[in-house]
């Protein structure tokens, strides 16, 4: 009962986690970097943009987060989106399952 309750917590968590994870990063932009495939998310990218934005050449290097996915194609990179769930999910679960078994081995 209480390992089901862990999972679905962690579950959560993890959806929520990895769903926002993409507001909060950013990527270092340099020369080489492909703008046309701009990808953001933890642990693994889980959104793609296709920018056509054009730096000036001074600007290098400077750091690129999310941008308007209104004036910029944005997709999302389903089996990434899926995998970055399932990791951060069982890391989740593994870190409340351990917690759990601190405080039970305390109370004996």
């Amino acid at each position: 009962m209480w390992s089901c309750r862990l999972f679905l917590i962690s579950l959560v968590i993890g959806v929520m986690g990895v769903s926002i994870s993409p507001m909060f990063d950013t990527v270092m932009v340099t020369e080489n970097y492909n703008l046309t495939q701009h990808r953001l998310g933890f642990p693994m990218p889980i959104i793609e943009q296709h920018t056509w934005l054009t730096p000036m050449e001074d600007a290098f290097p400077f750091e690129l987060g999310l941008v308007n996915p209104q004036e910029h194609p944005t997709e999302i990179l389903f089996i990434n989106y899926v995998l970055s769930i399932a990791i951060v999910t069982v890391i989740i679960y593994i870190f409340l399952l351990a917690i759990k078994l601190i405080r039970k081995s305390k109370k004996v």
